[in-house]
């Protein structure tokens, strides 16, 4: 994944053993989120997948995924929960797009993604910031 950080301004970095912690304790709606990806394969890809919906569930219309930049360059010579990820709406990346139902109808909007998948996580880690948890 070669990401564009030209866009972000302000943003968080997480190791993967914190994300991991925090998505664990997230759930809105019975949507929960998880890492999707091998974070082993971080080397080649750039990212890990955070994955959005119901795990065990396959189908578009529920479940999204989205690409965050790994931001350590010697990724193989650290454990990966020692990855460092870019949190920020601007350097993350839908795999997909989501898919929703509107009037009988499936259509995709890229907004309403984020507002389901990004930004929880965005919040979750803020407030984990704030409790002094780390």
């Amino acid at each position: 994944m070669d990401a564009d950080f030209s866009e972000v301004t302000l943003a968080l970095v997480v190791n993967l053993e914190t994300l991991r912690d925090v998505l664990k304790t997230m759930s809105i709606g019975g949507k929960r989120w998880w890492v999707a990806s091998d974070p082993r394969d971080a080397a080649s890809t750039g990212s890990v997948t955070i994955g959005h919906g119901d795990p065990l569930c396959t189908d578009r219309l529920n479940t999204l995924y989205y690409r965050f930049p790994v931001l350590n360059s010697a990724v193989p010579k650290i454990r990966t929960e020692q990855l460092v990820l870019l949190i920020d709406s601007s350097a993350c990346i839908a795999q997909d797009p989501g898919y929703y139902l509107e009037d009988g109808r499936i259509v995709e909007d890229s907004q309403e993604d984020l507002l389901c998948c990004f930004y929880p996580i965005r919040n979750a880690l803020i407030a984990r910031l704030q409790a002094g948890d780390d």
